[in-house]
């Protein structure tokens, strides 16, 4: 680990020191491909379903878990919980298609936050509801604010990572431009409901040094592994070197928990904030009968550092905020942390 990157472990301690009462320490992505995304809740009109269509489901159900879902070990549990239902009383009662996605997700979701049953808008006929990217793209590609401080404190905050194309990635280009010389950078994500796997390997390359090994992808289908690296071609030394925080909260989710599960373990970021929501796994729709669609992780992220990921357990923070205060305290640590640093080099000069 290189001097530069290590600045945050002697911190952290000086601070917990100090604001003891205010802190407590942590306890213990994705990612998408080209032909993947994450799931968006839509909307199931009230078509209803009789008994033997709602079980017709439950084994379509088991039967595509069992052949794609990647969290082998998991399976079991999950064929069981299904089994079940077919016995629960509040299932008896189901009587719609969106009674039964409803009921469906309670379930499912306690289990693996991408799984996700809704109405196939395509096979329907229905309109098609704006989609997660197209949405991206059409808000400034999911940019709220770039700015700077008095204090020459950068601010990026966004709520997702749009699809890379030429577009975005001018957009993007431009708002580092427009922070490339701050001393500190605060990146601001605690809404950010994730997205493009490509695109968080773009921005991190303007914050990392040369070509870094971010993540690696096991897919079941195809029982292979792909790594995602930085693009040394994007050098922006300066915002290779800056201190960063990360803000996160329980609605940071996907592409943007393993941006920050990466800064974290790389030691490139302090993160500080609530515990992310906890999807770490990319996943794509099946067909389902009957109308309706499943969204099933097909796929797991491994972190090069930790060989493991925050599914299920979210992203911890190194110090742990109230989400309202985490702007003013982000601040508060980098003008700290650069008025040591002044101080070094004064002394050393």
């Amino acid at each position: 680990m290189s001097r530069e990157n290590s600045f945050w472990q002697r911190d952290i301690s000086v601070y917990l020191n100090c604001r003891k009462h205010d802190i407590i320490m942590f306890a213990t992505l994705f990612f998408l491909t080209t032909t993947t995304s994450f799931a968006q809740q839509n909307d199931v009109e009230c078509v209803q379903l009789n008994n033997k269509m709602k079980l017709e489901l439950i084994e379509e159900l088991k039967t595509k878990i069992n052949l794609n879902y990647v969290e082998i070990d998991k399976i079991p549990l999950i064929i069981k919980t299904l089994e079940a239902i077919k016995h629960n009383r509040a299932f008896a009662n189901v009587k719609s298609r969106q009674d039964f996605t409803r009921f469906i997700n309670n379930t499912l979701l306690r289990i693996d936050q991408h799984f996700s049953v809704s109405s196939n808008l395509k096979s329907s006929g229905a309109p098609l509801k704006e989609s997660w990217s197209e949405k991206l793209a059409r808000l400034d590609w999911g940019f709220e604010r770039v700015e700077v401080s008095v204090n020459n404190i950068g601010l990026l905050r966004f709520w997702g990572f749009a699809d890379l194309n030429e577009t975005s990635k001018e957009v993007i280009s431009n708002h580092m431009r427009a922070i490339e010389n701050v001393d500190g950078l605060i990146i601001d994500l605690r809404d950010n409901g994730g997205g493009s796997a490509q695109t968080v390997q773009y921005i991190s390359s303007y914050f990392l040094k040369g070509r870094q090994h971010l993540n690696t992808f096991y897919s079941r289908a195809s029982d292979s592994f792909e790594e995602f690296y930085t693009d040394p071609a994007i050098d922006f030394p300066h915002l290779s070197q800056i201190p960063i925080v990360i803000i996160i909260g329980p609605k940071t989710f996907s592409a943007a928990e393993e941006f920050a599960y990466n800064f974290k373990h790389m030691s490139r970021a302090m993160v500080i904030g609530k515990t992310s929501k906890g999807g770490a796994n990319p996943w794509r729709y099946f067909e389902l009968q009957h109308g309706l669609r499943f969204a099933i992780p097909t796929a797991k992220a491994i972190n090069p550092v930790t060989q493991s990921n925050w599914e299920g357990v979210g992203v911890q923070p190194h110090l742990y905020i109230e989400l309202e205060d985490a702007e003013q305290k982000a601040t508060e640590l980098l003008v700290r942390k650069l008025h040591v640093k002044r101080s070094i080099i004064n002394h050393n000069n």
